[in-house]
């Protein structure tokens, strides 16, 4: 078994998420690079401007709205992502919940039986076919006031027609910032619906996609990303069978795609160096276990609580050749971005130059301040991982 330490895994996954030398070409690029990016606003465009040198608003947009080659959807975790149009078989035959477990939950929230929020659902899609992509609020007034169940019973069915690949988000009402979405029914946005496909077969799809963007990994890590049971988990794994190569991180089980074995081994610390200004549920940080152990390769133990809330969620963190190295928040209408360092031994230059080049992507102009050394996240009200500088003012 091979021996790899978090120096060259680290490195190897700055490289391969574009984090490191000269990044990617293009969104399709970062989305497979990363095994998804988060689809909420404005992570989606942020995670997409920190790998792309080149980025614009407008690549993302058109690759969602125009082109129609990546989707935002619920899945690993029941968080959204976006994800390219080939994996959505897998993504919804095997995360989130199931599909049975999501419509005997909804029914019991919305106060409503099963049977009536299958009715509800199918009025829902019936009122979108053929029509404009609708919000809520819209659906609500094309559908009129008997609806039944409680005020939040029409949101929650949205949500399960989502979950069932029924119906879609489509271009946010409003900025790059809103996540205001309409929807619009599956096969009228995408052209045809989505393929069923055997949970067990989609778990392996989805673990090597996993290992190609995070890998090497542990078990637990996969675990933890897709939301899956440890029964799940290592069934999946053991499928790749000669895919995927043992190897010893750190002196924990792991593995890595046997294709990348060579590159693996082959790597230095060099060729993860470089400065990156990552935002809130970057990919990157939410991609292995929530343990200080388990994120050791990017957080060190001592900055844990100023990465992660207790929840787990990361907030929008500067990097240094792969290590969190400090917080830093956007503030788009001031054009400012504010950063606060771990320690004194941050390039300064390189951080403006990031600076610089986000304000290109996001096509304002910005200008750098600096701020105090933060303490843990807890230290601020609830949410400060969202705000990790002005919520603690």
């Amino acid at each position: 078994m091979a021996t790899v330490s978090l120096a060259q895994a680290r490195a190897h996954v700055l490289v391969k998420q574009g984090l490191a030398g000269r990044g990617l070409g293009s969104v399709l690029e970062a989305v497979d690079a990363t095994g998804g990016i988060y689809g909420t606003a404005p992570t989606c465009y942020l995670s997409c401007a920190a790998r792309i040198p080149s980025f614009r608003l407008a690549d993302l947009d058109r690759e969602l709205y125009s082109e129609r080659s990546v989707v935002r959807l619920r899945a690993m975790r029941g968080m959204a992502y976006i994800e390219p149009l080939p994996l959505l078989p897998a993504l919804l035959a095997c995360t989130g919940e199931p599909r049975d477990k999501t419509l005997k939950r909804i029914a019991r929230n919305a106060e409503m039986t099963e049977a009536q929020t299958l009715e509800l659902a199918d009025r829902i899609e019936a009122v979108l076919a053929g029509r404009p992509p609708m919000t809520v609020k819209e659906i609500r007034e094309a559908l009129g006031g008997d609806l039944p169940g409680n005020s939040g019973a029409l949101q929650m069915t949205v949500a399960l027609l989502g979950r069932y690949g029924r119906i879609v988000r489509t271009r946010a009402r409003g900025s790059w910032r809103s996540d205001l979405y309409p929807y619009a029914r599956w096969t009228d946005w995408l052209g045809a619906p989505v393929e069923e496909m055997d949970p067990a077969e989609a778990r392996v799809e989805v673990a090597r996609r996993y290992l190609r963007a995070y890998g090497p990994a542990t078990a637990d890590d996969l675990k933890w990303w897709t939301g899956w049971t440890k029964r799940d988990t290592l069934p999946a794994l053991a499928a790749l069978g000669e895919e995927a190569t043992p190897v010893s991180l750190d002196g924990r089980d792991a593995r890595v795609l046997t294709d990348e074995l060579d590159a693996l081994t082959s790597i230095g610390p060099q060729d993860g160096r470089g400065v990156r200004l990552l935002p809130v549920w970057d990919s990157y940080f939410m991609g292995y276990a929530t343990t200080p152990a388990g994120r050791l390769r990017q957080v060190r133990a001592e900055d844990y609580p100023r990465v992660y809330d207790k929840s787990g969620n990361a907030t929008s963190v500067v990097i240094r050749d792969g290590m969190a190295a400090g917080v830093w928040e956007l503030d788009a209408d001031a054009g400012t971005a504010t950063v606060a360092p771990f320690g004194d031994d941050l390039p300064w230059d390189d951080v403006a130059a990031q600076v610089d080049a986000l304000g290109h992507a996001i096509g304002t102009d910005l200008r750098m301040e600096r701020a105090h050394v933060p303490g843990p996240l807890s230290d601020g009200p609830r949410n400060t991982f969202l705000s990790p500088i002005s919520l603690r003012s």
